[in-house]
């Protein structure tokens, strides 16, 4: 059973037995799913003991209480009412206060099965940042010229995520995949190919160069102890003469999120909705409005984790017409499109989205997928987070927001 912590405020009214018998409906609740540790103000001079921490709010007169507690609580603290005693009259000041201080967190208020799954919600976000941390992200040579709104700041990542930031010169790709021979990789060659629906533009032998690059990407995820990377693809090309599209798509495969361009917003993105719901994740270009009143947009790349799609075909990357890349093809079904971003990894967008269908557009990248989001189509025309946004099956919108909010993240 999962530990919670539940930091307890009451005013000096209230008996630790009254507040147990007050809230006894939601607390009882609680019990049922979690391994409940209560917790008071004058126990919090010690570390808190290891599981996810919430705050309890017990009654009314405790926002003097919270405010002079709140270097001791969680970054983001998540303020618990079930509107008895009112507690929700005080969580309410206390989180304006909270906003006035840019502390983040939020009241969980409503009925009882709805205060259950947001603690559910929590909970999952919680571990999901505690995974995070200590993670090594490379970045394997500088972003591509066109990305100049995508970079982050290296501290705050470290202090708000946990995660080390590391650059790799592209020559040390370079040298691998010349070292690699074309023999290493024939096994590998014909397991990709033989999986596909079909091979339409690339020969073999080109399928084998992109192969040799996957083999060189890998060996610096592993000397380097990467836990996500991504890479500058584009100028990999002249000295390669291949496209990375295959490496990341077999990466991203293997549970190492892995993205295109340099692009390190994206990939911080892609890290976080893995560490939240353990899925796989396609880093795509919104490529065409199709129906602004309808929500419905077209969003597109080149490269996509093979298993991630119902089936792939092995075609030739978009903008050079050269190397590898992989059209995923998906049956109708539910998603979900998030993209956070800002130099501190600050705001974020999130949108349940429903796939219509796979297009073939032959003036996009490969994979296109036409979806149709809840969310109006506004923000990407008026405050988009950046170009690349992050797609993943089903609707993990809930546990996605909340780890983002966990990291310090507010909504546009």
């Amino acid at each position: 059973m999962m530990k919670l912590n539940l930091i307890t405020f009451a005013s000096s009214l209230a008996t630790r037995e009254s507040i147990f018998t007050d809230h006894h409906e939601l607390l009882d609740a609680i019990s049922e799913n979690y391994d409940v540790r209560y917790l008071f103000p004058e126990e919090l001079d010690s570390p808190l003991p290891g599981g996810a921490t919430m705050v309890l709010v017990g009654s009314g007169g405790v926002e003097e209480m919270v405010k002079a507690h709140i270097d001791r609580l969680p970054p983001y603290v998540v303020l618990i009412a079930d509107g008895l005693k009112n507690s929700l009259a005080a969580s309410l000041e206390t989180l304006s206060w909270m906003r006035l201080n840019d502390r983040p967190g939020r009241v969980l208020h409503g009925p009882t099965g709805f205060i259950v799954q947001g603690i559910d919600d929590y909970a999952s976000a919680s571990q999901a940042v505690e995974r995070m941390r200590g993670m090594r992200v490379g970045i394997i040579g500088k972003p591509s010229g066109w990305l100049i709104a995508s970079s982050v700041d290296y501290r705050a990542m470290g202090e708000r995520w946990g995660v080390e930031m590391v650059d790799i010169p592209l020559d040390e790709v370079v040298r691998g995949y010349e070292s690699v021979s074309d023999d290493e990789v024939q096994d590998i060659t014909d397991e990709f190919i033989g999986k596909a629906l079909g091979i339409k533009e690339p020969s073999r032998d080109e399928v084998v160069k992109a192969m040799r690059l996957y083999r060189a990407v890998k060996g610096i995820v592993e000397r380097y102890r990467l836990n996500a990377f991504t890479l500058n693809c584009f100028d990999l090309i002249p000295t390669t003469r291949t496209t990375g599209c295959v490496a990341l798509a077999l990466l991203n495969q293997e549970g190492i999120p892995a993205g295109c361009e340099g692009d390190e917003q994206t990939l911080l993105t892609m890290l976080a909705v893995q560490a939240a719901t353990g899925q796989m994740t396609f880093m795509a270009n919104p490529s065409k409005i199709l129906d602004n009143a309808a929500h419905e947009m077209v969003f597109a790349h080149c490269t996509i984790a093979p298993a991630m799609a119902d089936r792939y075909i092995v075609r030739d990357h978009y903008e050079s017409l050269s190397g590898v890349a992989v059209e995923g093809i998906f049956e109708p079904m539910d998603m979900t499109v998030v993209k956070c971003g800002g130099r501190d990894m600050e705001r974020y967008f999130i949108s349940r989205a429903r796939l219509l269908e796979c297009t073939t557009n032959p003036n996009m990248c490969r994979t296109q997928l036409h979806l149709r989001l809840d969310e109006p189509l506004d923000y990407f025309l008026e405050r988009s987070i950046g170009n690349h946004h992050v797609i993943v099956r089903g609707d993990h919108a809930h546990c996605i927001e909340a780890t983002l909010r966990h990291l310090g993240a507010q909504q546009l």
